[in-house]
């Protein structure tokens, strides 16, 4: 996978965040039904395929929604079409490296504003 192939998968995992970019990586499928977008955005099979019929320009459609130009979704379109397992690759590298860190309890010995007020 090129360089700029994967900017502009990365620049659609982004504009998804991390819990839709993991929801899409349980799709199985390759239409609008059960793709990875589908499953990213809409979060259950067929939703995303229903709102897609009233629109023609599909493609421009999604990018509207996750707020992507149509070039990041025509990239991963044919990422997962045509190189799923790069795909699957990338985008768990993307998570790894985008995990929301879980804050760590405070210290002990450490006064919060709490204590500190008594």
């Amino acid at each position: 996978m090129s360089p700029e192939h994967k900017a502009l998968l990365t620049t659609a995992f982004d504009a998804l965040g991390p819990e839709r970019v993991r929801r899409g990586l349980t799709a199985t499928g390759h239409s609008w039904s059960d793709c990875f977008l589908a499953l990213a955005i809409a979060g259950a099979s067929d939703a995303l395929a229903r709102e897609l019929q009233k629109h023609w320009r599909k493609h421009y459609f999604v990018g509207a929604l996750i707020g992507a130009r149509v070039q990041v979704v025509n990239e991963v379109v044919r990422a997962w079409d045509h190189d799923e397992e790069d795909f699957r690759a990338l985008a768990s590298e993307w998570l790894e490296l985008n995990r929301v860190a879980r804050p760590a309890a405070p210290a002990t010995g450490v006064a919060t504003p709490v204590a500190a007020a008594m």
